[in-house]
């Protein structure tokens, strides 16, 4: 072959070998771009979860001290509640206490004292005729219902007492307050 020939072989060979250099070259830094984008892709979506997870882990924080100081808060008002209860335990005691003693203290009024005495001993009579009959007697249970008869009958004789007397009472008053006033009336004129 001729010189010529040659180089133009040796030419298109060391062109050929350019241009598969070439195509190597673009393929190699197509992959590398593609291997940047995706490390760039990696790198967002980590830095995002990095973001997310430092945000969770402030939201974490910032729940976990709401539930300490609500934990706080009931331990609080357990405390109150529970000291609550036992002041009106207290209370309660205190209050059935001094009901005991008001309910033990005589009365300074004689009607009420009268009224105490009376009850006292017809309660006592009462209790006496009754141990009086045997335990076995027919008459036993007629007593018992004659008793309670006639503690029926006494208490709506004076509920209706105190009604009449409640309704009468003013009327009184006002007649003697007529009366009194008719009788000014005489003796003025006189």
């Amino acid at each position: 072959m001729s010189e010529e020939t040659t180089a133009t072989v040796e030419d298109s060979a060391a062109r050929a070998e350019i241009a598969g250099l070439q195509d190597q070259l673009r393929t190699v830094t197509a992959e590398r771009d593609r291997q940047t984008f995706e490390k760039n892709e990696i790198v967002n979506k980590a830095n995002a979860a990095a973001k997310e997870r430092d945000e969770l882990r402030a939201r974490l924080a910032e729940v976990l001290v709401e539930r300490d100081r609500l934990s706080s808060e009931k331990t609080d008002a357990a405390r109150r509640a529970d000291e609550t209860a036992r002041q009106l335990d207290e209370a309660t005691a205190e209050s059935a206490r001094l009901r005991g003693v008001i309910d033990a203290a005589p009365s300074s009024d004689p009607l009420v004292l009268l009224w105490q005495i009376a009850t006292q001993k017809t309660k006592a009579l009462v209790a006496w005729i009754r141990a009086k009959i045997p335990a076995d007697s027919p008459l036993l249970p007629w007593y018992d219902k004659a008793i309670e008869t006639i503690t029926r009958a006494g208490c709506l004789a004076l509920c209706y007492a105190d009604k009449g007397f409640r309704w009468a009472l003013p009327r009184l008053v006002g007649l003697t307050q007529r009366a009194v006033a008719e009788i000014e009336t005489r003796i003025a004129k006189k």
